[in-house]
């Protein structure tokens, strides 16, 4: 069955297609800002929004904000195994298996990505030059940001894997936080943290090098630490019910219209967030809606979307942007340009996640390839052996 093709692979079999309908809220927001910004400022015409639509010019301007529910998703995911050992006294994690699942998992469709982007960008600009070359490798090893000040012009959207990767190497420190002993002050000195680092990040707004690292969003992860204790701790004991429903209502609200400014997203937003990702689990019509098949398939290819989705849709601009239509509403232009480039660009990055991604979510694939190419297994093969953490 295609579903079953398409569907992430878990190292423990466990699947929880809530966590997938949040992956999918968040790649698809962020598929509709990058969709407005093509038809904004690079479709070679004028496309005014008519006041009748400015309600929906800002929700799709806050779009990017999917960007922050990943790092809230990705905190929780990695926090789950170390939450269940420090308060559950589960397993202890390994940290070499943790650091090896990281590598096996995510460089090579990243790596495979990069090479992607460096031919579509040279086909969208028509060739590059030899000053290309430092922007390839700085982006290659997730260091574009640090080292030029701005995000990558190889493929923009990598600046939040650059501060993706950060949190990675740092987290077995953050999750000490799960030491705390006493549920209250634990979870006290989480949120304590969140408000103060949002705070503490308000005079450095404009900063690249810091607006384009964990420095600046290490709070989103935390808050993921947050829903981690209280789905380890709590969940089963939250009963489900059509205020969660009226809770996710309120945090999408807060989430997609509230104005850009420097107090709120930083602040205040990972409260809306949390409450987000908790609904999911105790809501009545949300849970449902983000359970359904497609919509978790296609939230579990989120890597694979999110890697290819900004470069896709800039080439097929090149042709689609001919469809508009001068005369017609805001509305309608953007409404054909999704419908033109939206379902391409999903069945490419499709065909990606099962060549290329799906293939890696099995964390024994380096021993098995080795076994394959040498017909024997070595100590190098046996070291990837029950190496990581399901994501």
């Amino acid at each position: 069955m295609l579903l079953n093709r398409l569907r992430r692979v878990t190292r423990d079999g466990l699947w929880i297609p809530e966590i997938d309908g949040l992956r999918f809220i968040a790649i698809f927001s962020v598929l509709l800002f990058h969709m407005l910004g093509e038809l904004s400022f690079r479709s070679g015409r004028v496309i005014p929004v008519e006041p009748g639509f400015h309600w929906l010019e800002r929700l799709l301007a806050n779009g990017d904000r999917g960007v922050e529910l990943f790092f809230v998703i990705s905190g929780m995911i990695l926090a789950l195994p170390f939450a269940r050992q420090f308060l559950v006294g589960s397993k202890p994690v390994s940290l070499r298996k943790y650091y090896m699942r990281r590598v096996t998992r995510l460089e090579p469709p990243y790596i495979a990505s990069v090479i992607v982007a460096v031919f579509l960008v040279a086909v969208y600009q028509h060739g590059f030059t030899t000053g290309s070359w430092p922007h390839i490798l700085a982006s290659l090893f997730y260091q574009h940001s640090l080292v030029f000040g701005r995000i990558s012009t190889v493929n923009p959207v990598t600046w939040s894997l650059e501060v993706e990767i950060q949190f990675y190497l740092l987290a077995p420190l953050v999750m000490q936080f799960f030491r705390i002993r006493g549920t209250g002050p634990r979870r006290a000195a989480l949120v304590a943290s969140i408000l103060c680092l949002g705070l503490a990040q308000i005079p450095f707004r404009g900063w690249p090098r810091v607006e384009f690292s964990i420095l600046f969003f290490l709070q989103y992860f935390l808050t993921g630490l947050l829903v981690a204790d209280l789905f380890v701790l709590d969940l089963k004991n939250i009963r489900s019910s059509w205020l969660w429903d009226m809770a996710a209502v309120v945090s999408l609200g807060l989430i997609c219209w509230l104005p850009r400014n420097v107090f709120w997203p930083h602040v205040m937003m990972p409260a809306a967030l949390g409450t987000l990702c908790i609904a999911a689990m105790r809501s009545h019509a949300l849970r449902r809606t983000l359970s359904n098949q497609w919509i978790a398939v296609i939230g579990g290819m989120c890597y694979s979307i999110y890697l290819l989705h900004f470069l896709f849709i800039a080439v097929l601009f090149k042709v689609t942007r001919h469809a508009i239509v001068p005369s017609a509403p805001f509305f309608l232009n953007y409404a054909i340009q999704l419908a033109l480039v939206a379902v391409p660009v999903i069945a490419i990055c499709a065909v990606f996640f099962l060549l290329v991604e799906r293939p890696c979510m099995d964390p024994d694939w380096p021993s098995k390839l080795w076994h394959k190419i040498t017909g024997r297994r070595g100590e190098e093969a046996a070291a990837f052996d029950a190496a990581g953490i399901s994501e």
